[in-house]
């Protein structure tokens, strides 16, 4: 059972501590960058891509072994319009 608590919300920023049975970990969507959007899980880059002409929609990642998956969309005046987050096929958050 995974579950996941949001820590941290800004315009195109979500934190999140994640409780798993492989262990405690913090998830980031940092949709700040410049010409990127990343995942971060601990600290380290668990998934990257390049945004320079709009947002990725779809990023897939690992946490502690498990498969992850975070959907986001974005409005034109940069705010999060949509959010889900899933880890093993199961949405943990969305909104």
């Amino acid at each position: 059972m995974f579950i996941a608590e949001l820590t941290k919300k800004r315009a195109l920023y979500r934190k999140f501590q994640v409780l798993s049975p492989h262990g405690t970990f913090e998830v980031v969507y940092n949709g700040g960058g410049m010409g990127y959007e990343e995942i971060l899980v601990d600290g380290e880059t668990a998934c990257r891509r390049n945004s320079y002409f709009w947002y990725v929609s779809d990023f897939e990642f690992k946490i502690g072994g498990a498969d992850a998956k975070i959907t986001v969309r974005v409005w034109i005046w940069l705010q999060i319009r949509s959010f889900n987050f899933e880890i093993e096929g199961e949405s943990v958050y969305s909104e």
